[in-house]
Parts: C-alpha cells; structure tokens; sequence
C-alpha cells in the first residue's frame, strides 16, 4: 500500500514538473518564427530602393495570404547594412548584388535563393564598344577589315594597349570591375583610363574622342537601342561598333539567413514567385525588377572569381602601401 502511494505521488510529481517545464519554455522560448509577434524580416537598401507604402503593404499583404507567416520589409542606408543584418541574424531575407552576396558568403551561412529578373533576364554583362569609324580606320590599318574583331589578335591587343578607355564610375561593377578583370586576363592594359559617370557619357566621351574604347552594360544597350536585332562583336549601332563582350553576371539577388528553416524558405520563394505574378506593379515598383528565377550557386562562378580577383588587388595594395 505504501509502495503505490509512492507510485502515485512520484508520477503526480513528474507530471507536475514536466507541465510547468512546457509552460515556462511556452513563456521564455522565443517564439515561432513567422508569427504576428516574430516575423519574417525582410530588408532593402532604401538608396536603391523606392519606399512606396501603399506597393510595400500590397506586396506584404499577398505574400502573407501566399505563405501563411507574417513579414515585415525594413529600408536600411546600403547594401552593406542589408548584408551587415543577414550576417548577424537580424534579417531572414535581404535583397543585394551578386558580388555583394559572393564576399557576404565567404565570411557567414547566407545563400542566394532567388534571381531577380527584367524582360526574363537574370543576368548583365559588359559590352566594350568603339568609335566605328575610328576601328574601321585602325583595322585597315593593320590589315584586319575582313576578320572578325578577337581581343587575343596581337594587333588589336597592341592597339588597345595604347589606347584610353572610358568607363561608367569605380564603384560599378558591369561598368568597370568586370571589364576591368576581362582585359587583365586577356593581356590588354590600355594606356590611360576615364571615369565619366553614366552608360550615355561613355558613348558621348567616343564620339568626342575623348576615348577610343568604352564600357557599357548590356541592358543599357538594349534599352537605348531597342531595334538593335543581335548583340555580338562587330555588330555596329549608330556611330558604334561592338568590339568584345564580357561573360554574364547575375544581377540582384534575394539571399537568406541559412538559419531560416526549411518549410519556411520554401513558401518564402513559392510565396515571390506567386505574388510577382499577382502583383506586377508593386513588385516592379519595390525591387525594380519584373519577375523572379531560382537562384543556382553555379550561376555565381564569374562573380567568385571576380571577388578573388578584387580581394588580389586589395592584397598588393596593402603591400605596397606598408
């Protein structure tokens, strides 16, 4: 008898205890994430970004019916602020460039999951262009009219090498870092380079011989020259002639903090996907964009050896300078 109130007393004890342990972890645990009280952080860089209130609100509104878990889109000063937050756990989603996310990636757990997309393209790339008549003159010079322009001929490698380049501005990544690696790895160093703002500048700084190659991006291109049929080398366009094109490069990318769980990362990308579809003109009017493709690391393989390539330059100047 003795024995069996024991029983009773121990497994009412034990009952007691686990019941207060689940309320007490109820009451301290943090809670779920996605809940009106934890949710879902998303941020963007308002300089790039415009802060449209009615477009945010609609979006947000699509993607919680969408996915089932509250969102909330916060605007920081730049990138780094976005990828700052990513890093530190304080954001679950977070908008930046392909470059922005590779050197994010080499230092914490974050993963593209989706691609930014205009007119269907997630990606951009540099195109190298000349003063046409100024090329025509200098191929017939050298006898190389009838060949189609190849940066690795040594005579265009010579001309080039003595040649000034026009590019957009030092911060641009299609309007000069990317250029910049493609002419390194191809043995072309012109004599001189200029930093003249904009796309149009560029084409304004040939056509006032200012520079004799120039950089432009291939969405620039595109839309500046609607008509044009095909864009490879020797194509002219008005006064220009296309004379290399780099490789392409994705363009803004929507990353996660790896520590979002699975399920949740899933309705987050089907809920884009869906609501991009929904709700074209918030979508465009938040991210500048019209549409959203799957990430795929291996669409980053360019960009990684451009952050190497950046990072060597950044090694050999700090040598230098010490």
């Amino acid at each position: 008898m003795h024995i069996n109130y024991l029983k009773v007393k121990f497994s009412l004890f034990l009952f007691i205890i686990l019941t207060c342990t689940s309320c007490i972890k109820l009451w301290l645990g943090t809670p779920e994430i996605g809940s009106k009280s934890y949710p879902i952080e998303f941020y963007l860089d308002n300089s790039y970004y415009l802060k449209e209130n009615d477009s945010i609100d609609k979006f947000q509104k699509c993607l919680e019916e969408k996915t089932g878990y509250h969102l909330k889109f916060n605007f920081v000063p730049d990138e780094k602020a976005v990828l700052s937050s990513l890093q530190r756990g304080t954001a679950h989603f977070g908008l930046s460039s392909a470059l922005g996310y590779v050197g994010a990636a080499e230092k914490s757990s974050l993963k593209s999951v989706l691609l930014l997309t205009k007119k269907g393209s997630a990606t951009n790339r540099s195109i190298i262009v000349g003063n046409s008549k100024f090329w025509k003159n200098q191929l017939i010079k050298s006898n190389q009219l009838k060949r189609s322009f190849n940066l690795s001929n040594d005579i265009i490698i010579k001309i080039n090498n003595e040649l000034t380049i026009a590019y957009s501005d030092t911060e641009s990544v299609i309007g000069f870092l990317l250029p910049r690696m493609f002419l390194f790895q191809k043995d072309i160093f012109p004599y001189a380079a200029i930093f003249v703002g904009s796309y149009n500048s560029v084409l304004d700084a040939l056509n006032d011989n200012l520079a004799n190659i120039g950089v432009i991006s291939e969405s620039f291109l595109e839309k500046k020259y609607p008509n044009l049929s095909q864009i490879q080398v020797g194509v002219q366009f008005g006064d220009f002639i296309i004379i290399a094109m780099t490789p392409n490069l994705p363009s803004s990318t929507i990353i996660e903090n790896q520590n979002v769980p699975l399920q949740t990362s899933i309705a987050i990308i089907s809920g884009f996907d869906q609501c991009t579809h929904k709700n074209p003109t918030e979508f465009k009017k938040i991210f500048e964009a019209d549409g959203v493709l799957k990430s795929n690391e291996k669409l980053f393989t360019v960009t990684k050896e451009l952050y190497q390539f950046q990072q060597e330059n950044i090694r050999i100047l700090t040598q230098q300078e010490n």
